[in-house]
């Protein structure tokens, strides 16, 4: 165990050692609250001219004073009573006329001891807590980190139309079906959707601006060029991918049976481990021009440490 971690441990039994001191002083304090009273300063002089009271002592403060003591019947009754300063000569010279034993007292010791039970650990609960917050807070704002150093994250998507007659290419997989994306490219939507998750997380703007649909040079070419571009962008900012995350919606054909092509394509393009790319498809139950056979949509999500 750590210096820091057994110093926060001490801290806090004590802490609750002195919530236990306390809990126990305030039980004891109200089963003894039960066998006193708290008479009325009228009531209290009358009981002094009846020669009820056995013993006082007066607590001195600067503008009351506080009585406790003990009744003479019925046995072992106590009492407790404030009265103004002014009120005292007189009530004292009374409780003397009665014989009654009186202590004066100018500081209330268990008064104290009370104060500093309660309060202390209170304050050190408070204390304890605002350290675990500040701890908390100071770990909080510091931004996710790697072995690498800090992780970015960055979100993709695409959307191809599909139209009879062209080659249906999935991460950079050709696919046999009667559709294919219609697109400047090979209108691969998984790829574009990688691209724009890698260029956002690494803040370079998106697939457009770096390979825009009307640049002749992309015409017709695989997208998979497009991922190989992104190795310079990377290398540029000492970057490098962590991880890739993407989800495929169409309606048809099939695309898991393809999965484990795709990522082995997808891999070497980007120069990682097919362990490091998560794919998933999913359908559109019918539902707009996805749903309907007419579209092809991806959604990715890419992370990028300092390399």
């Amino acid at each position: 165990m750590s210096s820091s971690s057994r110093a926060k441990t001490i801290l806090f039994w004590i802490s609750i050692a002195f919530v236990g001191l306390m809990l126990w002083k305030l039980v004891s304090a109200s089963g003894q609250s039960v066998r006193e009273e708290e008479p009325s300063y009228s009531e209290f002089v009358a009981r002094v001219d009846a020669g009820q009271v056995k013993e006082v002592t007066m607590y001195l403060s600067q503008n009351s004073y506080e009585l406790q003591g003990e009744y003479v019947t019925p046995a072992n009754r106590r009492f407790r009573i404030t009265i103004f300063k002014e009120a005292a000569p007189d009530l004292t010279k009374a409780l003397r006329d009665k014989a009654v034993k009186i202590s004066v007292r100018d500081l209330r010791t268990g008064d104290w001891t009370l104060t500093l039970i309660t309060v202390a650990p209170l304050v050190l609960l408070f204390g304890f807590c605002l350290f675990l917050m500040r701890q908390m807070q100071s770990r909080g704002v510091q931004p996710l980190k790697t072995r690498q150093g800090d992780v970015r994250f960055g979100l993709g998507y695409d959307l191809h139309r599909l139209d009879a007659g062209r080659p249906f290419v999935v991460g950079g997989v050709e696919i046999p079906f009667d559709k294919g994306p219609v697109g400047h490219s090979d209108g691969d939507v998984l790829v574009h959707a990688i691209c724009d998750a890698v260029l956002g997380a690494a803040g370079a703007g998106d697939i457009g601006t770096l390979f825009p649909d009307t640049d002749p040079q992309w015409k017709g070419v695989s997208s998979l060029i497009f991922l190989e571009q992104l190795g310079k962008v990377l290398q540029d900012q000492k970057q490098s991918i962590g991880y890739i995350d993407a989800v495929v919606i169409a309606e048809k054909p099939k695309l898991g049976p393809h999965f484990a092509a795709m990522k082995a394509t997808l891999a070497k393009s980007l120069k990682i481990k097919p362990e490091q790319i998560s794919l998933k498809a999913k359908t559109n139950e019918g539902v707009d021009a996805v749903g309907r056979g007419e579209a092809i949509a991806a959604h990715a999500i890419a992370t990028l440490a300092n390399s």
